[in-house]
């Protein structure tokens, strides 16, 4: 995965969000092979520490202090956020991702009760109300069609549970999620809440204080 500079358009790492998901899917395999997790390490990353938070208070407010979930970690990368639910006591996770390499590093964590192949530009192979939560971390910049991964991730998770997916501020803007969190909002599939500005990758040259993240909780109705 490039790590080069701004100015350096189409080619590094804030531009990867152009790229065709097959392509994302390769430079995934390559990155999950060659230090993915030092380089986010590197750079600041605190990203599944907070959405992990961010779940385990809303299942703790929802059940009573029951962490049972399951919850499904939706794009779940290497195993970054599983290991931060499993710290903070989750007991079942299911972890997916559209990188076979991805797939296996974060088999390898075994802080999953499952991984499987996961495309989130697809309908998801998940029954309607399956999950307590779904959490899909910094994911959004990469897919095709954000109304319809909303949609499937609101679809498996029970009425009551909660979606947790972050957006770069940048991609926030320039997509309009504010309208698309909205539109979800006003068809009253969902109440929403959604973060402040927070730091992204602040130790990468091309994020530092130019590109933040916000984190969005979706409530299904």
């Amino acid at each position: 995965m490039s790590k080069e500079a701004p100015g350096t358009a189409g080619k590094g790492l804030a531009a990867q969000s152009e790229v065709d998901p097959i392509q994302i899917g390769l430079l995934y395999d390559d990155w999950a092979a060659s230090g993915y997790d030092a380089d986010l390490a590197v750079w600041g990353y605190d990203a599944p520490q907070v959405a992990a938070g961010l779940i385990v208070e809303a299942l703790s407010i929802r059940t009573g202090g029951d962490l049972s979930g399951p919850v499904l970690d939706a794009g779940c990368g290497t195993g970054l956020v599983g290991a931060e639910l499993r710290r903070l006591g989750v007991d079942r996770i299911t972890g997916g991702d559209f990188s076979p390499a991805s797939v296996d590093t974060a088999r390898s964590r075994g802080v999953y009760d499952e991984v499987v192949a996961l495309d989130l530009n697809a309908p998801l192979d998940f029954a309607e109300g399956q999950f307590g939560a779904a959490a899909s971390i910094g994911v959004f910049s990469y897919l095709t069609d954000s109304a319809a991964t909303m949609s499937e991730l609101l679809r498996i998770v029970e009425p009551g549970g909660f979606v947790v997916f972050t957006q770069r501020t940048d991609l926030w803007v320039e997509r309009d999620f504010d309208s698309l969190v909205a539109s979800f909002v006003n068809a009253g599939r969902c109440a929403a809440a959604v973060s402040n500005p927070s730091p992204y990758l602040p130790g990468h040259p091309e994020f530092g204080e130019h590109i933040g993240i916000r984190y969005t909780t979706l409530t299904k109705c």
